[in-house]
């Protein structure tokens, strides 16, 4: 663009040389122009700093916020996310309050089959990949295999949809531990609370519960479980007849 211009003013003041500079004249404003042009390009570039802005965040008919956006990147390099994962969390957050999920509920940032979770303060993540956070922390002892637990929970979605939950049945549930009768990450998390207390647990697809049509749940998704733990009994197996005995909780 610098030659054509340099060439076209060449010709406006010189219009009778154009025959005989023909050949000779695009060249020479070549080497005259281009390098001194340049030069001064690289310089006013090197001073100054490349801010890119989507037009998406750019309101019509206003100019670009450059102070702010240099701030937002700072931010997001701070809490080490990238702008991709920035809009995801964007936009699971508006998909959490329409779901109406509870307050410090996890954020889901997928991309593929890769997940990064982020969590609020006071969440504790196990060499296992399970994490948890402790509301309350209850009293007594730890329950453990051959007990019988009483419990309440909602189960959650990635989105913070409820999937499950025995508040909505009113009648909490009852089972024994070391049976293989819960999903692993759940019952994991239920054997380090007390009774009286209140946890929410986060269950990674690899201690999360079967996959397929017949459930609830699908393959790859991690699952969220509010839990209060009522009571822990100890059990027994009691003779009731010649031939069978049964297994008694009290």
């Amino acid at each position: 663009m610098r030659v054509a211009v340099a060439s076209l003013a060449g010709c406006a003041l010189a219009p009778d040389a154009r025959a005989d500079d023909a050949d000779a004249a695009p060249d020479a404003a070549v080497s005259a122009t281009t390098p001194a042009s340049e030069s001064s390009a690289s310089a006013d570039d090197s001073s100054l700093e490349v801010v890119e802005i989507p037009f998406d965040d750019v309101p019509v008919g206003d100019a670009p916020d450059i102070a702010a956006r240099v701030k937002y990147t700072a931010d997001l390099q701070k809490r080490g996310l990238t702008e991709l994962e920035a809009k995801a969390i964007e936009n699971n957050q508006k998909i959490k309050q329409y779901n109406n999920a509870p307050e410090e509920f996890p954020t889901f940032v997928r991309e593929g089959y890769d997940v990064k979770v982020l969590t609020a303060d006071g969440f504790v993540t196990q060499d296992d990949g399970l994490v948890y956070k402790d509301f309350v922390l209850g009293k007594g002892d730890l329950p453990k295999d051959g007990q019988e637990v009483t419990f309440e929970y909602v189960a959650y979605n990635e989105n913070g949809g409820t999937i499950d939950s025995t508040y909505r049945k009113g009648v909490p549930a009852s089972t024994r531990l070391g049976i293989n009768g819960m999903i692993p990450g759940f019952e994991e998390g239920l054997k380090g609370m007390r009774p009286g207390g209140k946890r929410r647990v986060v269950v990674p697809p690899e201690l999360g519960p079967p996959t397929g049509p017949a459930t609830f749940f699908s393959a790859k998704q991690w699952e969220v479980f509010d839990i209060e733990l009522l009571e822990v009994k100890n059990c027994a197996r009691v003779q009731s007849s010649f031939m069978s005995s049964s297994v008694v909780c009290e």
